[in-house]
């Protein structure tokens, strides 16, 4: 055989193979409208035991690379597309959701309480059926503001963090940052409000906001202010805790 031929015939076989050799993969994203993007890797397919690099496993009986048809997860759930070999058996199931969405930790900003992180990973831990929260308590998407008082009635994170299911939104502190404030005085030296040693004894609603508003007011009490009830006067007041006549340098530093 001359070698002019020798080159077409081995183009030829590699074609017929239809090996992934044969062919430039990569890995394809698709952005959803509502979950993000989904990053399918040709790469973690095509050397499954099922496959075996042959592409004509998923192509074109699974997927039809000229229609591009996309597919719900209610299709999928029924045995199309993903779902033709996520079932639970022949690969993971489709209920484990952040092994193909890109989940993150999410932030809200909360102008009054500092800002509360909601953390995918700590939640994903405890069950990865993502459909315990998604869609029936939060959309994939973007979700309307709940306060804390429609939190109390079930509403938002509320649904679960009811006191049963896990620890009641009462429990302020484990989500929303706490940090210890100074106030500084110059006549009678500096203050230090610990919400740490606090916290340890009370709930943050014994303060919040029936004596103290969640941002932190301008506005000073004075001593004569206290002794009649006011701010730290309401608890200082030598039955509750120590009172406000006693023991200054508990809280003024000289």
């Amino acid at each position: 055989m001359k070698y002019h031929l020798i080159v077409p015939i081995l183009a030829i076989l590699l074609l017929i193979q239809g090996s992934a050799s044969a062919v430039n993969v990569r890995d394809v994203t698709f952005t959803t409208r509502n979950a993000g993007k989904v990053v399918f890797r040709h790469s973690d397919h095509i050397h499954k035991k099922a496959m075996n690099n042959n592409c004509r496993a998923c192509h074109d009986a699974l997927f039809d690379l000229k229609r591009k048809k996309r597919y719900s997860m209610a299709d999928m759930e029924k045995g199309k597309s993903c779902g033709a070999c996520h079932d639970g058996a022949q690969a993971f199931s489709l209920k484990a959701c952040a092994r193909c969405h890109q989940t993150r930790e999410k932030i809200y900003r909360v102008k009054v309480t500092g800002a509360t992180v909601f953390s995918h990973s700590a939640h994903l831990a405890t069950t990865a059926d993502c459909a315990v929260c998604h869609p029936t308590i939060f959309a994939a998407g973007p979700n309307k503001r709940f306060s804390m008082a429609e939190m109390k009635k079930g509403k938002s994170c509320g649904a679960c963090h009811n006191g049963k299911k896990a620890f009641s939104v009462k429990e302020c502190s484990k989500c929303h940052s706490t940090g210890e404030l100074l106030f500084e005085e110059k006549s009678t030296g500096n203050v230090m409000f610990s919400h740490k040693a606090h916290i340890a004894l009370y709930v943050c609603v014994d303060c919040h906001t029936s004596l103290f508003k969640p941002a932190r007011s301008k506005v000073k009490v004075s001593m004569q202010e206290m002794e009649n009830g006011k701010s730290c006067g309401a608890c200082h007041e030598g039955k509750t805790a120590f009172s406000v006549k006693e023991k200054c340098d508990s809280c003024h530093k000289m």
